[in-house]
């Protein structure tokens, strides 16, 4: 992984929609940055899921924006489930990514006009191309592939863009693998708690 290219980063370049740069599903978006960072620290055994938990071992400053916001969050909220530290740490995220996609030079931002939102293009065309082929592969082999992609792949498939990334696998395949990356990685499983705890809410104000 290069320096400032983090799973936070990589699912926000993924949601950048390539005809017309818009930005898709903004709010699961905040999300999934928010479980690319969280994720992030796992990897780096900074925190880690005790007894359902999470828990913070190494709370030193990482010098990467998106990881420090998320270590601000955890040192604020305490030792929580981790669908609860992601839906605290969301709001945090709502732009963030995507501002520091642009400061980085991977992509351009043209502000929006009157009821038009703003434009992203993605001008590191092969960054773009590696993220989406390790997320691919988390999709066509959900079991084999490293933590890494698991979680890339799991969070895109949250966002849902598995019918994009894997156009040729049935919609049984594609839910297949999404069942099994959720249940491989704790926070692509937080960030689908999440979700569906916003839907049920949804559901039920409704009727």
């Amino acid at each position: 992984m290069e320096t400032w290219d983090n799973i936070a980063h990589q699912i926000a370049l993924l949601a950048i929609k390539p005809e017309g740069g818009r930005v898709r599903r903004r709010a699961d978006l905040a999300l999934a940055t928010a479980g690319g960072a969280l994720a992030e620290l796992a990897l780096q055994e900074r925190v880690s899921l005790i007894d359902k938990k999470v828990h913070v071992h190494d709370s030193r400053p990482t010098e990467d924006p998106l990881l420090d916001t998320m270590l601000r969050v955890l040192a604020e909220k305490g030792t929580r489930r981790p669908y609860r530290i992601l839906d605290s740490a969301r709001k945090a995220y709502l732009n963030q990514a995507l501002s520091e996609l642009v400061t980085h030079g991977w992509v351009v931002m043209t502000p929006g006009t009157g009821l038009r939102r703003d434009h992203y293009e993605v001008v590191d065309t092969e960054r773009l191309a590696r993220i989406r082929a390790t997320a691919e592969s988390a999709l066509r082999d959900p079991t084999g592939v490293p933590a890494r992609a698991a979680c890339l792949g799991g969070l895109a498939a949250e966002m849902g863009l598995a019918a994009e990334l894997v156009p040729d696998l049935s919609w049984r395949q594609r839910m297949s693998a999404k069942r099994t990356l959720e249940r491989r990685d704790w926070v692509v499983k937080a960030m689908h708690d999440v979700i569906a705890a916003r839907q049920a809410a949804a559901a039920s104000a409704a009727s």
